[in-house]
């Protein structure tokens, strides 16, 4: 018995090396496995579609893999050139903001008690000294500030922007050549064939629960006239994949341009917050649990430890995909018997193993 204790010892303390020696590669290795391991993802939710296309056709798989292909370039496409006109479109109007800043800043100054300046310390200045520049006003100030401030946040945007086409142009070349390869449903091994079920599941029903919240975020957005929509619907849309976080961020982005919004009144506001943050919170809190129910089969605690863990992993990336890879790891850990425990624990349910014996079964002393 003690051998055996001893022999788990060991196992667990190698399986801990190996754990620390995968993390490291993980980081090291990022610019290559993030796109692959996205490119992964989007296969397994993609492979249904591509199977069924390839029925009603009745043509090959590279036939479907390249309508599937050219077809999803196309809506990436179609959806940057609207994010594109949005921020266009925010640089045009960015006088209008100005003087909405200017507004908000004259009417906070009136509530600010009036401080009289200190009265100033006698200078010596030379008669030939060259004279003091006058120093720009309030008010140009201001326009600079807002000027700058977007003008750095367009240039971010647009180096953003560059950095997604150029790794999605990656990731959906790994997409076309993993497409072209037996289908999914052709492996042999039961783990692996849970394992892609209950990640097709889960994409499956957060990709449709995801796009609706999009839509009606984005919508509404669009509806009080709020400017950018289609890029907050978009990222509602692409943060709703976060857990937990993702949902509020993606309700406090468009705060700024609620608040500055011109000839917005406090009752327009609330009503635009009330109404977006009411969006996210039935879709996160009632819409969401009502399909989903315990498809990742995670514990709260261990999905937000899985988005500290591989945000500083992989970045956003490894959020977005926190929540799948955390449920695929507990579905390996279910396979073996001295790492059921963990996988256990993971769920949020604590294993028989560590559970003290019954005392009927306790023999007397």
């Amino acid at each position: 018995m003690i051998e055996v204790s001893e022999q788990r010892v060991q196992t667990a303390c190698l399986l801990f090396l190996v754990a620390v020696f995968a993390s490291l590669s993980a980081y090291w290795l990022r610019p290559v496995l993030v796109p692959f391991v996205v490119a992964v993802f989007l296969v397994s939710g993609v492979s249904p579609i591509l199977e069924m296309l390839q029925r009603s056709v009745a043509s090959t798989r590279l036939t479907a893999a390249v309508i599937a292909f050219f077809v999803g370039s196309l809506i990436i496409a179609i959806l940057m050139a609207a994010l594109w006109a949005s921020v266009v479109d925010l640089a045009r109007n960015s006088s209008a903001y100005q003087t909405r800043v200017t507004r908000l800043i004259e009417r906070a100054q009136e509530w600010i008690p009036d401080v009289k300046h200190r009265r100033p310390q006698p200078i010596d200045v030379e008669a030939d000294a060259p004279p003091v520049p006058k120093s720009p006003t309030k008010e140009e100030r201001v326009q600079d500030f807002i000027n700058k401030l977007i003008r750095d946040g367009v240039l971010q945007i647009s180096q953003v922007f560059l950095d997604l086409f150029s790794t999605g142009i990656v990731v959906l070349i790994y997409v076309f050549f993993l497409l072209l390869g037996a289908p999914a449903n052709t492996s042999s091994s039961p783990v692996w064939r849970d394992l892609d079920r209950q990640i097709r599941s889960y994409l499956s029903l957060k990709t449709v629960i995801s796009l609706f919240t999009g839509l009606a975020f984005g919508l509404a957005l669009w509806f009080f006239g709020v400017p950018m929509a289609v890029a907050f619907g978009m990222l509602a849309f692409l943060l709703n994949f976060i857990p937990n976080l993702g949902p509020i961020i993606a309700s406090v982005l468009p705060l700024p341009l609620i608040i500055l919004h011109p000839g917005a009144g406090i009752g327009w506001m609330a009503m635009v917050i009330a109404i977006t943050f009411g969006i996210q919170f039935i879709s996160g809190n009632v819409i969401e649990p009502k399909l989903m129910g315990q498809q990742s089969d995670l514990h709260p605690i261990v999905v937000l430890l899985a988005l500290m863990f591989w945000g500083m992993l992989w970045g956003i990336v490894g959020m977005f995909l926190a929540t799948p890879m955390t449920a695929a790891i507990r579905i390996g850990l279910m396979q073996f018997e001295l790492t059921r425990p963990v996988a256990e624990l993971m769920a949020g349910r604590w294993p028989n193993e560590f559970s003290p014996p019954d005392s009927a079964e306790t023999p007397a002393v």
